[in-house]
């Protein structure tokens, strides 16, 4: 094989991986042109507030800032309904997850970085996983797996205990709400950022490296998202 065939040949397998690539992503906001509807609320039935946009300074480009807009409650980035969609991402539970990119200004390593889905499974309830928040000075990669490997925690009324599958899977299959923590440090001098909010359905890149963490942070103080 010459050359340039073989650069050919390089060129079609980097189409197929692509291809493949862009068909497992079931949902993603990545902030280039708007906020795509997402905004910062107190939980689900919170207050809403509103979130900035900024053209530059994200990975690559736009991304979302939220600055603390009150010291009585937790706030979190709250996803749009055109993201969320018809709100059935079981297709992912056990081979693909979620991830998003994030920093904040008010880091600290005792703090951590949250996700949660809410849905109608068992009467209503949230799914819930957390990491440990990465203080490196800039943008970091949060990802965690729709298994049992990412610790998702399965709160129903006010019980939280471990999820099984079968729980990842049932909020998965009707979600109506997802939200990412947009406040870390109780006061109102706080500014978070997030970008590429994407739901996969295989593993993305530079995934396995945080999903072990999950494991760590099981005893770890959590900000409710009821608020």
């Amino acid at each position: 094989m010459n050359h340039t065939t073989t650069i050919i040949a390089a060129f079609a397998t980097l189409t197929a991986i692509t291809t493949t690539a862009s068909a497992a992503v079931l949902a993603v906001s990545t902030f280039d042109t708007g906020d795509e509807g997402w905004i910062a609320q107190a939980g689900p039935t919170g207050t809403p507030y509103a979130v900035a946009w900024n053209p530059t300074g994200g990975v690559p480009t736009g991304h979302l800032e939220y600055q603390d807009a009150t010291s009585q409650s937790a706030e979190w980035f709250s996803a749009s309904a055109s993201f969320l969609g018809a709100g059935d991402f079981s297709q992912a539970v056990g081979t693909g997850g979620v991830s998003f990119d994030w920093v904040t200004n008010v880091g600290s390593a005792t703090q951590t970085v949250q996700i949660a889905f809410t849905g109608n499974y068992a009467g209503g309830s949230i799914l819930w996983a957390e990491l440990p928040e990465l203080v490196a000075g800039g943008w970091a990669n949060y990802d965690f797996a729709f298994n049992p490997t990412a610790s998702w925690q399965i709160e129903i009324g006010s019980s939280s205990t471990l999820a099984t599958m079968a729980d990842i899977s049932g909020v998965l299959s009707a979600v109506d709400g997802l939200f990412i923590t947009g406040d870390t440090v109780v006061g109102m001098d706080g500014t978070c950022r997030l970008d590429n909010p994407t739901i996969y359905g295989v593993p993305a890149p530079g995934a396995l490296a945080l999903i072990g963490l999950a494991s760590l942070v099981g005893t770890r103080r959590r900000r409710s998202l009821r608020g």
